[in-house]
């Protein structure tokens, strides 16, 4: 490999960690562009972006939790009774705590992550801020949402590459 691909390989892990962080940074147009220039191999793109985003949602789940740590830690339990709520909220809440049984389920909620990576459904943001707030394992969590944005960024570039040979 020369100089400059190590520079496309790194352009395009990192390009993945900031649109996983700066949601309008677009992962699809940075494929569409290395495709359509031909200079690195699409799987190879589709790999290094699904790697990149999955390493920054990692670096947000981080945030997300040791900033939810250190801002509880001092405040004193608020003690408010169930009468108090309207219906709105006591609805709110019911949704909330689904999301959570949901999240931490040993069996679906790997199946969660894994399809909030591939397809966003549940949009990944909202995904990695809930998991964060449970006591879900790390480790799977990443692996999971990672695999996801792999298959779904290789799936896409080979897309693209069949689309540009198509056109050329």
């Amino acid at each position: 490999m020369t100089d400059s691909t190590w520079w496309q390989l790194l352009l395009a892990l990192g390009y993945g960690v900031l649109g996983s962080v700066i949601p309008i940074v677009n992962a699809e147009a940075f494929i569409v562009a290395s495709v359509a220039t031909a200079m690195i191999n699409p799987v190879v793109v589709g790999l290094l972006l699904g790697l990149g985003h999955g390493i920054g949602k990692m670096a947000l789940f981080q945030t997300v939790r040791q900033g939810r740590r250190r801002l509880f830690r001092k405040r004193p339990p608020k003690e408010s009774s169930p009468t108090e709520q309207g219906i709105w909220r006591a609805r709110w809440d019911r949704v909330v705590g689904w999301s959570i049984r949901l999240v931490e389920h040993p069996r679906w909620g790997p199946v969660g992550f894994f399809l909030s990576g591939l397809i966003s459904l549940p949009p990944n943001y909202l995904t990695t801020i809930i998991a964060a707030t449970t006591r879900i394992n790390f480790a799977l969590f990443s692996v999971f949402l990672t695999a996801g944005f792999i298959s779904r960024y290789v799936l896409i570039a080979l897309a693209a590459a069949g689309v540009v040979d198509r056109i050329l």
